[in-house]
């Protein structure tokens, strides 16, 4: 059971000062790239796996070659709030359902986890920049 098929995608490398934000990467893995450092962490725990992991920063027009294929969840951590609109907007209009990280940093307390379409999150300052992208590309709207 659990997860057997996952693709990962980031551009950048683990970095001494990144450390602390990663969950599986170690000082062994400083100067490697993100996406392969997850994979081998990863293949160490579910050995026989298949992790596709791609060293590509995604935009708009890389969207549907890194997107491409079966997909069953699409998972947002990104950075950038412009790229994570691009992400949202792509994922609205291929049908992909989309688990987005927004406002979550510094936070511990996960019991304030809320789950729901962008449209409806409120008191989030990165939901609503996203919101706003998202709006312009889409000003028809829709359940995103």
């Amino acid at each position: 059971g659990g997860v057997v098929r996952l693709r990962l995608v980031d551009f950048d490398q683990v970095t001494l000062s990144s450390l602390n934000r990663h969950a599986t990467a170690t000082r062994a893995d400083v100067g490697l790239a993100k996406a392969l450092a997850l994979r081998a962490a990863l293949l160490a725990i579910r050995p026989g796996a298949e992790i596709d992991a791609r060293v590509s920063l995604f935009n708009a027009a890389a969207a549907a070659e890194l997107l491409g294929g079966p997909v069953a969840l699409v998972i947002d951590a990104i950075d950038d709030i412009a790229t994570k609109a691009e992400l949202q907007v792509h994922c609205f209009r291929a049908g992909l359902p989309l688990l987005s990280a927004l406002g979550a940093g510094g936070k511990a307390d996960c019991g304030c986890l809320h789950v729901a379409p962008l449209a409806d999150v409120l008191g989030d300052p990165v939901a609503s920049s996203v919101g706003k992208l998202v709006r312009a590309a889409e000003p028809a709207g829709g359940d995103w």
